[in-house]
């Protein structure tokens, strides 16, 4: 009789359901993430969710981009989740229904605008870009994105390329279409000396040092440096602070549903929200404690990207700002 049972439940019974799958075998992430955030958050998950294997392919958002354009063309995307900042790119794939939609449980607390594109792609923690600054270099704390057009800064002013970083291209594009910054801003961030660096990974280093005095970069790597003890700090620009939309969304070729969609709730859980404060990202889901000396998004003016713009001149954005700075990549 029990067995009876048990194999019913198994099998399904009709007017109750079928039961869920169990997670398990592989899948492959491709991701911008640092690696020691993407490295910590997969054991922690992997930890909680025994049986499952989870590969990685890491590099900046272009590269990755290009990864995915490849594989378009050669007939199928290899990674059954994806995770970067170029959420342009996501739209496009959304667009062509290659995009799984789901809805994590784990995630029902977050607000609507969060979830895409009929919950095909979704925000897992919110970043920005900001204002940083070498404490020991700076003497006036920068209260504008301005500032670093100022002339005591001419040679000292670092940000990551636009070529490499989905974040950078979100904020030249947006940039670009604001009539209180428009190219003219660039021009002058040329005129002043500005470096074109690769990652936003790069431009922390070389702030940190010194190498570089003030920086447009993505907040938290500034904090994880500050908490580190490095002589760094950031502000929030009175013209606003740019969201860098970093969506994680399922392929829809996915050959691994169930171990797909376990792994994006998992990033809804409290367990991940708190590692992500823990690595100085604001969380996502309202009631998680946000890192030390972070106000609330509330209290802040933030600007949105110009996905609509950005999506009509893509390859203008990368042309004049090539032209600009001399870079390619």
């Amino acid at each position: 009789m029990l067995v009876g049972l048990a194999a019913a439940l198994v099998a399904g019974v009709p007017g109750l359901g079928a039961p869920a799958a169990v997670p398990s075998g592989e899948i492959t992430l491709y991701t911008s993430e640092s690696e020691d955030d993407v490295n910590a958050l997969v054991q922690d998950f992997t930890r909680r969710t025994p049986g499952v294997r989870v590969q990685i392919f890491r590099a900046g958002s272009g590269p990755v981009v290009s990864k995915l354009q490849a594989e378009l063309q050669a007939g199928r995307i290899q990674a059954d989740v994806i995770w970067f900042a170029d959420i342009d790119f996501f739209r496009s794939l959304a667009g062509r229904d290659l995009l799984l939609p789901y809805r994590p449980p784990a995630g029902a607390r977050v607000p609507a605008p969060y979830h895409y594109e009929g919950d095909r792609m979704h925000e897992v923690r919110l970043i920005f870009n900001v204002v940083a600054f070498n404490t020991n270099h700076v003497r006036f704390r920068p209260s504008s994105w301005w500032d670093l057009t100022l002339p005591r800064y001419r040679g000292r002013v670092g940000m990551p390329s636009p070529f490499v970083s989905g974040a950078a291209f979100n904020h030249v594009g947006t940039f670009a279409s604001l009539r209180e910054f428009g190219w003219d801003y660039y021009r002058k961030l040329r005129d002043n000396g500005a470096v074109v660096l690769r990652s936003n990974g790069d431009v922390a280093q070389k702030l940190a040092s010194g190498e570089v005095s003030i920086a447009q970069i993505v907040d938290f790597f500034v904090r994880n440096l500050k908490r580190e003890g490095s002589p760094v700090d950031h502000i929030w620009p009175r013209e606003g602070a740019l969201l860098v939309p970093t969506p994680v969304a399922i392929i829809k070729t996915t050959g691994n549903v169930p171990a797909a969609q376990a792994f994006v709730n998992y990033l809804y859980t409290p367990e991940a929200q708190r590692l992500f404060v823990q690595r100085s990202y604001i969380p996502v889901v309202p009631g998680i404690p946000y890192p030390e000396g972070v106000p609330d998004i509330s209290e802040l003016r933030v600007l949105h990207p110009n996905l609509a713009y950005i999506d009509r001149h893509r390859e203008e954005i990368r042309r004049i700002f090539g032209e600009l700075f001399g870079v390619t990549r």
